[in-house]
């Protein structure tokens, strides 16, 4: 059984020179639970990236110290595993598709309103989680094939193993050579258990429990192929 941690916070950075937008931001997504961390500027903004990644990203386009296209930049350069909202007060379409090139996720025209606003950050966090959900399950697979690909070597030689085992403990005599060949076939048995359940790891079981914990059930998923 294996138990995984999923990222189940939902944390915020917003970036804008203005504060007041910052506090406007804050105020509407915090009543969804969402933690949202405010910088005031690019420059606050790119000091906070250096420390500590957030899921979504949401950052003003037009900043006079470092402007959005230096936050995009800097977080694809850095590889950090975020989702940035580019939000602009003017509508140059030319500096949203730029934007959008560089690694932006979505964006939003100022003014705009709560709800627009709530759509898109939600839309990015859903968009995070089906995209690790099916990074999860593309390891898994990767991992199932090779658990197979291994039982299939491992269970040929351990048929013979414990065909030889079963031979010397029928055929004979000496009583400790009997009892040594015994306890070799029940540990083959113990092995071949772990084998078989390898070669079933693709049935593993999946379960989401509060608190944003994933268990991967290989028990359950090697009893229900039986």
């Amino acid at each position: 059984m294996t138990v995984l941690k999923a990222s189940g916070e939902k944390k915020v950075l917003v970036i804008d020179d203005d504060e007041g937008d910052c506090c406007l931001v804050e105020d509407i997504l915090s009543e969804d639970g969402i933690t949202v961390v405010k910088a005031i500027g690019g420059e606050m903004g790119i000091r906070i990236l250096s420390e500590q990644e957030f899921p979504v990203i949401v950052t003003d386009l037009r900043m006079p110290d470092i402007d959005g296209m230096a936050i995009i930049d800097f977080v694809r350069k850095r590889q950090l595993d975020s989702l940035i909202i580019v939000i602009t007060g003017f509508a140059s379409v030319d500096s949203v598709i730029e934007a959008l090139r560089m690694g932006a996720y979505d964006y939003i025209l100022k003014p705009f309103s709560a709800d627009l606003l709530r759509f898109t950050v939600k839309r990015a966090f859903d968009y995070r989680s089906l995209r690790d959900e099916q990074d999860r399950l593309k390891f898994f697979e990767m991992v199932a094939q090779l658990a197979s690909t291994t039982a299939h070597e491992v269970f040929q030689p351990l048929t013979v193993v414990m065909g030889e085992a079963k031979g010397i403990v029928k055929e004979a005599r000496d009583e400790p050579i009997r009892e040594m060949a015994q306890q070799i076939l029940e540990e083959a048995r113990k092995i071949r258990d772990v084998v078989r359940k390898m070669d079933n790891l693709h049935e593993y079981v999946i379960k989401t429990f509060p608190g944003g914990y994933t268990i991967i059930d290989i028990e359950k998923g090697s009893s229900d192929t039986r």
